[in-house]
């Protein structure tokens, strides 16, 4: 791979990262699983992982029945291409409430992403975070 195309997949997989959080943070479920790999594992923070789109899918649609938020993507600290695979580090901050009484609440995230290239097209593969610590 040359510098220059290693650059530009960095650059789409920061673009497909705020198209994500914009899918996510709007509720659109169905805009928001065409951004990961059809096997794609999520590895929840506590609790088992959940493993293709379909149980992934089902899991964001129900956690949106309870909640609403607005993700805040910062720029990925690390982006590693290795081919059609990639890692990416990053944090994000999320201003939510609760819709069962209203309650407002902040959190800020790590998540270390695996990326895949799927038909000429970056999708999250892996998907893993933790929250920060309060200050």
């Amino acid at each position: 791979m040359t510098t220059s195309s290693i650059e530009e997949d960095k650059r789409q997989i920061e673009e497909i990262r705020i198209q994500h959080a914009i899918a996510a943070s709007s509720g659109d479920v169905d805009a928001y699983v065409t951004f990961i790999t059809e096997d794609a594992i999520y590895l929840l923070p506590g609790e088992m992982e959940l493993v293709g789109k379909e149980n992934i899918k089902n899991w964001v649609a129900e956690a949106l029945k309870t909640v609403t938020f607005e993700i805040i993507q910062h720029p990925a600290d690390e982006i590693q291409i290795f081919g059609d695979i990639a890692y990416v580090r990053y944090r994000v901050s999320i201003d939510g409430m609760l819709k069962s009484d209203s309650s407002q609440f902040q959190n800020e995230r790590k998540y270390l992403d695996i990326w895949k290239k799927v038909n000429g097209v970056w999708k999250v593969h892996r998907h893993m975070w933790n929250d920060l610590p309060s200050l």
